[in-house]
């Protein structure tokens, strides 16, 4: 059996069997309890019914008794005379029982049932006259009429208990869902209000931990940042000194190795302030971004220091977001395409739902199964980008961490031909 995925829906799907089960139920005892008292009414009416039609033909002569048969029949049983000795076997049922008793008491003498030959019919009667002229009543089988409206009143009552049971369950799982959204709603440096501690004792008990967790994982991760952002600020005063005292070294091939470490060193302290700073960005607001003028003036700034960056174009559009951070992680990502692919191309492509900002190189790429762990702080891949230099392992991460705050999101590729895509998808906003 195919479970529905979500609480809401498995809940509701073993309410709704559980009412379709004793709607069904009840359905079949009020109609077998129907059922007998139609039957016992039946008896009743039939044994004064028969007893009036025999009273009735043994007062008429017996040349009239045929004209008069026609206008004693009824819906549910037809009287017939000289109709010979009984065929057949006798019907044993409870039924048949029962008329045989209460008709032998209205009319004073036996009177027998029989398996009926003919279709349609439930039962034979066998009785006779006064002047012992043999009659037959055969009895149609009985049918439980049902009113149409049963049917309505029950399909309507079923639906009331579906829509109570619906809202029901809504107010029950309503919290868990908030709870889960909340729960994706967390991201570092990103502020969230908190959950509101309302509603029945368990829904607070379970809002009141996640609020507290949610606590503690910020509280974790702003000491880890402030950790790091120290620990590299710090270093740029003893890599500074080192560097001086290394220019006043005699051997010019050690004090070029020397300057080449400290080069590299001063590259992975000025990563990690970045990186530190790019989870608590200071405080800019989302606004309406012309995203064409703002790429352009990047593009123009790049070519302006001769770095080979060619702006492709795109349709003018206006997205609200974080017009800084934006701008620091394209240029992360421009500086990665000329650093690894030697020249960068940027892009701008727009749609209804979202706006998508590309750049594009021509390095050896990133391999499938490598692309979400470059961007995870510190990950590099020596042999499939750069070989020589590797990098930093912060660049993507701090374009990742930057494209927190403007509520959009990274994704790589490979470019057709060769080289690398990264595209920065902007969610419009509902």
């Amino acid at each position: 059996m195919n479970w529905p995925r979500t609480l809401f829906g498995r809940l509701m799907l073993i309410l709704l069997a559980g009412l379709l089960l004793a709607q069904a139920l009840t359905f079949v005892l009020v109609f077998a309890e129907r059922g007998q008292a139609m039957r016992r009414m039946m008896v009743s009416y039939l044994a004064a019914d028969v007893a009036s039609s025999v009273s009735m033909l043994d007062r008429l002569p017996a040349s009239e008794r045929a004209d008069w048969l026609p206008r004693l029949q009824r819906a549910n049983y037809q009287l017939s005379l000289h109709v010979g000795p009984p065929g057949g076997r006798a019907n044993p049922s409870l039924l048949a029982a029962q008329i045989t008793h209460v008709l032998s008491q209205a009319l004073a003498q036996p009177v027998q049932a029989f398996d009926a030959p003919v279709a349609g019919v439930a039962m034979r009667l066998h009785l006779q006259l006064r002047d012992g002229t043999p009659m037959v009543v055969d009895l149609a089988e009985p049918r439980l009429l049902i009113s149409p409206w049963v049917i309505g009143v029950l399909t309507a009552q079923l639906v009331l208990l579906a829509g109570v049971c619906a809202v029901a369950v809504r107010q029950a799982t309503r919290p868990l869902s908030k709870l889960a959204e909340a729960a994706a709603a967390l991201a570092p440096g990103q502020p969230t209000a908190l959950l509101p501690e309302t509603g029945p004792i368990e829904v607070v008990q379970a809002t009141c931990a996640f609020n507290r967790m949610r606590e503690r994982i910020e509280e974790t991760l702003l000491e880890r940042t402030q950790m790091l952002a120290a620990i590299s600020h710090d270093l740029q005063t003893p890599l500074t000194r080192m560097r001086l005292r290394a220019d006043l070294l005699a051997d010019e091939v050690l004090r070029d190795k020397l300057q080449a470490d400290l080069t590299q060193m001063q590259h992975l302290v000025e990563q990690g302030l970045t990186y530190a700073r790019s989870a608590h960005p200071a405080g800019e607001a989302a606004v309406p971004t012309d995203i064409v003028a703002l790429l352009e003036s990047l593009v123009a700034d790049y070519q302006d220091a001769s770095q080979p960056v060619r702006w492709i174009g795109g349709p003018p559009c206006k997205v609200t977001t974080q017009p800084a951070a934006l701008r620091r992680a394209v240029a992360n990502l421009i500086d990665n395409a000329i650093k690894y692919g030697e020249e960068a191309e940027v892009v701008l492509i727009h749609t209804e739902h979202r706006t998508i900002v590309r750049v594009m190189d021509r390095g050896p790429g990133i391999p499938a199964e490598e692309r979400e762990k470059v961007l995870e702080p510190f990950y590099r891949i020596e042999g499939s980008r750069n070989a020589a230099t590797g990098g930093s392992g912060l660049g993507l991460a701090i374009v990742q961490r930057l494209l927190v705050h403007c509520r959009a999101e990274l994704a790589l590729s490979a470019r057709d031909g060769g080289g690398l895509v990264a595209d920065i998808r902007i969610k419009h906003e509902a």
